[in-house]
């Protein structure tokens, strides 16, 4: 019994180590593909790779629901062990689509000098916070969380979520001044299997403030 102890405790430290060395070879490795100017690096902060990658690629499934929230800066600093293995290591995030070299770059680089918040030479980009226009929805919601499957080809080519196909639809999705009774509105407060995005498709409801610059663009007439 003890010399069976002895020798899964002997496994168990060359796997250990197996791991370590492997580990510690990925990152000489991936600091090599991914090495930037250090001016490039001065400029790496929570907000510029929140912008860059985050929104984009990350919450319309990291959002609001799931084990591994990334939507606020305390959020992504507990989870970037996670965040560091399964997009450089297991190459299994983001799960659609895929991050750009210059994207996997700045997300690297920013994580090995510590994760600012702040860049270290000040030059943070300016927040685009999203606003009730069709725009800001477009380019914060639709296009993070929605393309996807609302696209010509999509599980969802049914509804486009384009300005003219949305204030045009026969489903009345959008109805000018009356936020209760516009689908999209319906289709994003449900909380049932039928809610928008698509539980199915595995994407995270959206949050309430989001919910809300929705709700009041319509209210507002649905204009710009």
């Amino acid at each position: 019994m003890k010399l069976h102890i002895a020798f899964i405790y002997f496994l168990s430290a060359i796997v250990l180590s197996c791991n370590y060395n492997y580990l510690k070879q990925s990152q000489t490795d991936l600091n090599q593909q991914f090495s930037m100017p250090e001016e490039k690096i001065s400029e790496l902060s929570y907000i510029f790779i929140n912008q860059m990658v985050f929104i984009p690629k990350c919450i319309s499934c990291h959002g609001t629901s799931g084990n591994i929230k990334l939507e606020t800066y305390s959020d992504i600093i507990s989870n970037l062990p996670a965040i560091q293995k399964t997009v450089f290591i297991e190459r299994a995030m983001p799960k659609r689509g895929f991050l750009s070299n210059e994207e996997q770059s700045a997300l690297w680089n920013w994580i090995k000098i510590g994760a600012p918040e702040k860049s270290a030479n000040n030059t943070d980009p300016a927040i685009d916070p999203l606003i009730p226009t069709f725009d800001s929805i477009n380019k914060h919601v639709f296009q993070t969380s929605c393309k996807d499957c609302h696209n010509s080809t999509g599980s969802g080519k049914r509804i486009l979520l384009d300005k003219a196909s949305l204030m045009n639809s026969p489903l009345e999705l959008i109805i000018p001044g009356n936020p209760d009774e516009s689908g999209l509105i319906i289709a994003i407060e449900r909380t049932d299997d039928k809610r928008m995005p698509s539980t199915k498709e595995g994407y995270s409801a959206l949050n309430d403030e989001t919910k809300l610059v929705i709700r009041a663009w319509i209210q507002n007439g649905a204009k710009d």
